[in-house]
């Protein structure tokens, strides 16, 4: 039996937290607004905590203006920010466990970065996003790399002789990938994962094609190539992942994103700049070791 017909079949794998499926169908509503979703997060203390401390940071408040409401906290950073941060939240604190090969501190640094350079990149390229598309892409950044996720806890065995493969042969572990499961990488089973929860299919296409944009369906091809530019921009960065450098890029494709390394320099202390302001990262501790793998 392959790696998509056990998925399934996994009686504990994670399903699609409540409450980040509340956030996401409110953010899609045309019925949203600020009571509902602050309703939907005062259900949950610790994410309440979260969105207020937040809130009461140096980024959104002097410290003489704090606030105790999450109604306000909306109010102070933003609709979308406070939904797009509260479903990081849920996503981080659902999906961290202890691995003896990722490190996953640094592995949600790199995909909450992703949510919000995929957005960068689509604009750069002259992409009009609608609201829905601001929140698709966002999500698609996020739980781009979910599929190493599923990997490491529940197919570990499979993943350490990927990991072992590729530091044997000094290859990419896209490459080692391609190699050991070449129809059942980290992007097929992580869109698999997530047309389980029956995310929208924008965002599955996406990631299921955020290594190969040219393979994604034409009414989704500017999503996984959003995707893509972004993650070449990362792995090619301090900011990126464990899988190596992506040193063999799709020209056609850089090509559209028409950016200098000063541009993207730029575009690196933006998104940074973001994800510091949101703190996701702070309370995560390292869980395991890093690997450096050769480039693509």
């Amino acid at each position: 039996m392959n790696i998509l017909q056990r998925l399934s079949e996994i009686h504990e794998l994670p399903t699609l937290p409540e409450i980040a499926f509340r956030i996401s169908a409110l953010i899609n509503s045309n019925e949203a607004d600020v009571s509902m979703l602050s309703r939907i997060i005062e259900q949950d203390p610790a994410l309440t905590a979260k969105i207020l401390k937040v809130a009461n940071s140096s980024f959104y408040a002097a410290p003489a203006n704090k606030i105790s409401s999450i109604r306000l906290a909306v109010t102070r950073i933003g609709f979308n920010e406070v939904g797009h941060i509260a479903l990081a939240v849920c996503f981080v604190r659902n999906f961290t466990k202890k691995s003896n090969i990722l490190d996953y501190k640094l592995f949600w640094k790199h995909s909450l970065t992703a949510a919000f350079l995929t957005k960068m990149c689509a604009k750069s390229c002259g992409i009009e996003l609608t609201s829905k598309d601001h929140h698709n892409f966002f999500l698609i950044g996020l739980l781009h790399d979910i599929g190493i996720l599923i990997y490491d806890q529940f197919f570990h065995d499979t993943f350490e002789e990927i990991m072992n493969y590729a530091l044997k042969k000094e290859i990419s572990y896209q490459e080692a990938e391609r190699e050991i499961v070449p129809l059942e990488t980290h992007a097929v089973v992580g869109s698999a994962l997530l047309e389980l929860w029956k995310l929208d299919l924008s965002v599955t296409s996406s990631i299921r094609h955020h290594h190969t944009p040219e393979k994604s369906p034409e009414q989704f091809s500017a999503a996984s190539t959003a995707a893509y530019l972004s993650e070449y921009i990362l792995c090619n960065s301090h900011l990126g992942s464990f899988e190596g450098l992506i040193t063999n890029g799709k020209k056609d494709i850089l090509d559209t994103l028409q950016m200098t390394p000063d541009m993207m320099a730029g575009f690196l202390r933006l998104v940074e700049y973001e994800v510091e302001k949101s703190e996701l990262v702070l309370a995560l501790e390292s869980t395991g070791p890093v690997f450096q793998l050769r480039g693509v």
